[in-house]
């Protein structure tokens, strides 16, 4: 049998055995975990203002402008841009496929050529959980230090802060369900979703494992 590159991979919720508790929607769950396995995730460091052809480099080669406000994402389609800061984005594609990363990687750094950048596939460093439902902002305010009243956290909108005690993550929210994206370490993919279990139950709301 040939082996493939999607055959040698393997996902960081392994260890959970989620296969038995996966069911489709939330089917009255408070809280919905869905384990994105594989996405491709790419970041990009550029100083704008030393490289300002840079800018529509990526709009040419995505369609998409690069987020220019902090704390803000742009999308279309399965493609997100997500600010990290004034000289850094992530670059995420709703895509399992196993060269979706490095796909987006070559895109571009060929448009990139010339551009004092820097570009990196870390979809194998990092992971993505899916969190939705109408309890999903309680159960965050019990793991992350930020206010999660949608007056002060809306969709659209991308935060980076510590989770639990150890680790840091990435929020993206989506949309008012509320849905949103969590992205962090392989790592600590397994600690973050017991932990998220754990502050459902403080919450005293339901959890259930969504198919994606």
């Amino acid at each position: 049998m040939m082996t493939t590159a999607a055959s040698l991979r393997h996902s960081p919720f392994d260890p959970l055995h989620l296969a038995a508790r996966t069911q489709d929607g939330l089917q009255g769950a408070g809280i919905g975990l869905i384990p994105c396995n594989f996405r491709g995730l790419v970041t990009l460091r550029v100083d704008l203002t030393r490289e300002p052809t840079a800018q529509q480099a990526v709009k040419d080669a995505t369609g998409l402008d690069l987020p220019t406000t902090p704390n803000t994402a742009a999308s279309a389609g399965p493609l997100h841009i997500l600010w990290l800061g004034p000289d850094e984005w992530l670059f995420v594609v709703d895509d399992p496929a196993p060269d979706a990363g490095a796909d987006l990687l070559t895109k571009l750094t060929g448009v990139l050529d010339g551009v004092f950048a820097q570009v990196l596939d870390v979809s194998g460093a990092q992971t993505t959980i899916g969190i939705t439902g109408p309890d999903a902002r309680e159960v965050l305010e019990r793991a992350v230090p930020l206010d999660m009243h949608p007056r002060a956290f809306q969709p659209g909108q991308v935060k980076q802060t510590l989770f639990g005690r150890h680790t840091g993550v990435t929020l993206h929210l989506k949309d008012d369900t509320p849905s949103l994206d969590l992205y962090c370490r392989r790592s600590f993919a397994e600690y973050v979703w017991r932990y998220l279990e754990d502050c459902a139950k403080g919450a005293e709301t339901t959890l259930a494992v969504v198919r994606g």
